[in-house]
């Protein structure tokens, strides 16, 4: 049974240990959130890679800021800290 974006979300919130870690804007829970979302479908390579790193723990700063270029038009904005 396919689950709807409501029951998705109910179930990312009642995970306490994947919200606390979305809080701290931590890379594997970020990671974790999109694949919740999707529903686990493929994406586009690029983006497996950026996942893929996310999942290690990583913020592939360099490849976000060219997506959010790409699709908003957007210098990526300077981070506080990178890897």
């Amino acid at each position: 049974m396919h689950k709807t974006t409501k029951d998705v979300y109910e179930d990312i919130l009642s995970d306490r240990e994947l919200t606390q870690g979305m809080m701290r804007n931590e890379p594997r829970a970020m990671a974790e959130w999109n694949k919740r979302m999707t529903g686990g479908e493929k994406s586009h390579p690029e983006y497996e890679e950026i996942t893929y790193r996310m999942e290690r723990g990583e913020w592939p700063l360099k490849q976000l800021g060219e997506k959010r270029k790409e699709f908003f038009g957007e210098e990526p904005s300077k981070p506080e800290t990178c890897d």
